[in-house]
């Protein structure tokens, strides 16, 4: 199976909420791959079972694949993840850098108003 296919029967997985069959899906996945899409959804994946610290490796190998890709959102993702293990300073500096940036798709301003409202709620 090319990723292409494994990544569409991770996604099958994970909306049928078997996320810990998706992560075996993902992990071949990004063992296979350099799209940052393969790794951002294996984050958000990872954060569905609660493992924060695994989430913040691949979000971060993701960003750094192709840094524009779904930016913001990726963002995001890593913030929550961060929060999540302790790592409130850091989860800050990446709310704050999402809530600079310039609207973009698919999520346009959305991702930037997130990110204000997790700073409200946590600086």
């Amino acid at each position: 199976m090319n990723s292409e296919e494994l990544y569409k029967k991770a996604m099958e997985l994970e909306s049928k909420g078997e996320h810990k069959s998706a992560i075996s899906a993902h992990k071949e996945i990004v063992n296979k791959s350099n799209d940052p899409r393969h790794f951002i959804a294996f984050g958000v994946c990872l954060q569905k079972c609660g493992h924060w610290q695994q989430s913040i490796e691949v979000l971060e190998k993701g960003i750094a694949l192709k840094p524009h890709y779904c930016e913001g959102d990726a963002r995001l993702f890593l913030a929550k993840a961060l929060f999540k293990s302790g790592k409130k300073g850091l989860a800050i500096k990446q709310w704050q850098h999402v809530s600079k940036m310039q609207p973009e798709y698919p999520s346009y301003e959305s991702v930037q108003n997130e990110a204000k409202k997790m700073l409200a709620q946590n600086a």
